[in-house]
């Protein structure tokens, strides 16, 4: 292999470095403004119709996914302590002097968790649009 070439790993790596903090902070977004939708919903008094019941059931649903992520975010770095640990300890038995590289990608219950977010808040927003639209016509 070519010595300019990066192996997939490194670009792997790279890819993940680049876009995780715009990760974190969207889902931190997304669940922000879900609460903030909840207590403006929570607020008006004359709300009605199924539009807007729908709407606060799935940003309850978007919150809940949205915690989840959160804390699949924040104990990421124990679950990789532990992956680590592990390497390290079969890198000594076996005296292998190779690097010990570490895969940071999202797990499947993570990415999961973030898309029942995003598609949970995009669905109330357009329940919400319609209900408010309906209540104007």
């Amino acid at each position: 292999m070519n010595s300019n070439m990066k192996t997939k790993y490194e670009l792997e790596y790279q890819l993940l470095n680049q876009h995780g903090e715009e990760y974190k902070a969207f889902t931190r977004l997304l669940l922000t403004l879900s609460v903030a939708c909840m207590t403006i919903l929570a607020s008006v008094k004359d709300l009605e119709g199924i539009f807007h019941t729908v709407a606060f059931s799935l940003l309850f649903l978007s919150v809940l996914a949205g915690l989840l992520v959160q804390h699949r975010i924040m104990m990421n770095p124990l679950y990789q302590q532990h992956e680590l640990t592990k390497k390290w300890e079969e890198a000594v038995a076996n005296d292998d002097g190779s690097p010990i590289m570490l895969r940071r990608a999202p797990s499947k219950i993570e990415r999961l968790f973030y898309r029942i977010q995003a598609v949970a808040f995009m669905l109330s927003f357009m329940c919400l649009a319609i209900g408010f639209i309906s209540r104007l016509i």
